[in-house]
Parts: structure tokens; C-alpha cells; sequence
């Protein structure tokens, strides 16, 4: 199990708050309470809270029991349209007393959509604190590059919108290599965003309404297995198109083509080592949001890569 917990340790920012799961914020963080205690508890990143919403959440974290020793919540804090004021927010939260666990706002999310964006916000977010800038996918590359290299030059990181509640806010494969592989010739790491509950491509209902519209939805795997192989592959070849193969990977649909073997991962006739997964988590692909950490789990189970509980 050594490659898949190279490729996805800590990789599952919680979004429960979020569509389409939409939970209030006491069952939300009760969820994430038992994930950090659960039998995959090494899977789960963050707890992802917008910023109007941080009092709320101290409420609920003071209603809890903490236990001696624990680490604290790691929280990534969502801006709106009201920017200074969601990162004062962020910056001004801060846990305290003996009932419930600390928590820990480790990061900031904000789009930015030109390069005076990035350093503004850059100069209001400390750089002690990840600042994961979401960049629109509707810029032309050209502006979406210039954007990136801001994020370089200010040492943050750029996030990517994978999906979403509606069939047009999921971008077509071509577009996900392109970003993945400017994020890796320009050495900008990346998280990702909303639309991945599944490890592999796959149709699937866009909400959990019955009779939800579906749509061909991106998996996780194919996301950050793409990533890996632009990381390795971008330092040697500098071309501005990415290679062929990310958009075929990041269409591939069919689980059998995916398989663990020893330490590395197979997609195909590719085998991808231990080594190359954990350099480029290191270096490209940080952490995906899902509003759900069970989906993403109970496939993997389901797939023989996670021992069924």
C-alpha cells in the first residue's frame, strides 16, 4: 500500500459545508471527527470552512471533547467576494479552552483571475500561511499563464476547479492537462477542487437530489496520476502544448486499467514509482476538496486498494 499512500496521505481537504452535500456545520464537523479518529484517518487533510462561517465552527469545536495529545484541526478558510475582510477573519481565528480541540487555520483560498490579484493577496495572507490561489479556467491560457507565474513569483500555490453541480462547470479533459501541465513547467504547485468523490472518470449523478442531471465527471486518480507524470516529464520537455498522453489519462474511464503493483501504480502499459508519486506530491499536486470523504474511500475499498472496514 506504500504508492497509494504515497499518492493520496493527507490528500482529502473535507468540504461537507459545501455543495453538493451542503451539511450544517455541527454534522459536518461531527464528520470530521470521526474521519480523523476512522481507519483511514491518513487520507484526510483539511476541514474546509468559508470565512463567514468560522464563529460557527469555534461554537461546534467547543461542544466537542478533546482528547490529550491531539494535534490540532487543520482548517482551510474559503474567501468570498469580500476579500479583506474573509482573510481578517482567517487571521484573526484562534481557539481557546479546555473543552473542545484547537484548531489551525493552515490555509486561505481566493480566486484571482490577473496578476495584481495574486500579490495583493499575497501581502494580506502571511507566508507562514498556504495562500492557494483559484484561478479561472474561462482566461485564455495566455492570462491564465501570467496569472501562474504571479503565483510562482509571490511562492504560493494555484487551485483548480475540477467540477461542480452542473454539467458545464466540469472542464473537458484537454483543459485539466493544459493547466496541470503550464502548474508544472512554470513550478507552481496545485490543489484541486469540487467533483472529485471518485477515484476514476466516470458518469455520475451531479448532486444527491433524486433525479440529479449527470454528467462524465474527473477522478481523482486520473487528476493527480496526470499530475505525477507532468511533473517528471515538464523539466525535459519545455513544450507549451502539454504531451498527448495527460489528456489521455485524464480520460481514462475504465478501472481495470489502474492497478497497485508493489511500490508503484500502473495505469496502463505505464508504471509509476514510489519515488516519482512523492516527489511530485511534494512539488505539483497537494490535496484535492470533496464534500464527501466516504465516496472517495468506499471506492477505493471497492476498487481492492483500501482494506474494506
Amino acid at each position: 500500500m506504500s504508492a497509494l499512500h504515497a499518492l493520496l496521505a493527507g490528500a482529502i481537504d473535507y468540504a461537507g459545508l459545501f455543495p453538493p452535500a451542503s451539511l450544517d456545520m455541527r454534522p459536518a464537523v461531527r464528520a470530521y471527527e470521526s474521519y480523523r479518529r476512522g481507519p483511514h484517518a491518513s487520507l484526510l487533510g483539511a476541514l474546509v470552512v468559508p470565512a463567514m462561517r468560522l464563529d460557527e465552527c469555534a461554537v461546534e469545536l467547543d461542544a466537542l471533547d478533546s482528547r490529550p495529545g491531539e494535534a490540532p484541526w487543520p482548517l482551510s478558510v474559503i474567501s468570498g467576494e469580500l476579500v479583506d475582510g474573509d482573510i481578517s477573519r482567517a487571521l484573526r481565528f484562534a481557539r481557546a479552552g479546555e473543552r473542545g480541540p484547537s484548531a489551525q487555520v493552515v490555509s486561505v483560498e481566493a480566486r484571482a483571475a490577473s496578476a495584481a490579484a495574486v500579490m495583493r493577496l499575497a501581502t494580506l495572507v502571511p507566508r507562514a500561511m498556504t495562500l492557494a490561489v483559484e484561478i479561472p479556467l474561462s482566461l485564455g491560457r495566455d492570462e491564465r499563464r501570467a496569472v501562474l507565474s504571479a503565483v510562482k513569483a509571490a511562492d504560493r500555490i494555484a487551485k483548480l476547479r475540477t467540477g461542480g453541480v452542473s454539467a458545464d462547470a466540469v472542464p473537458p479533459p484537454d483543459l485539466v492537462a493544459e493547466f496541470i501541465w503550464d502548474c508544472a513547467r512554470i513550478g507552481v504547485p496545485f490543489k484541486a477542487t469540487a467533483g472529485l468523490h471518485h477515484p476514476v472518470r466516470s458518469e455520475q449523478a451531479l448532486t444527491y437530489d433524486a433525479g440529479s442531471p449527470r454528467a462524465v465527471m474527473h477522478g481523482f486518480l486520473n487528476v493527480f496520476l496526470a499530475a505525477v507524470v507532468a511533473w517528471k516529464a515538464a523539466p525535459s520537455d519545455q513544450s507549451a502544448a502539454p504531451p498527448p498522453l495527460l489528456a489521455q489519462l485524464l480520460d481514462e474511464r475504465d478501472p481495470s486499467a489502474f492497478a497497485q503493483q508493489g511500490a508503484a501504480i500502473r495505469w496502463r502499459e505505464m508504471e509509476i514509482p514510489e519515488a516519482d508519486i512523492s516527489g511530485a506530491r511534494g512539488g505539483l499536486v497537494r490535496t484535492f476538496g470533496s464534500c464527501s470523504f466516504a465516496e472517495p474511500v468506499e471506492d477505493l475499498e471497492a476498487l481492492g486498494w483500501l482494506v474494506r472496514t
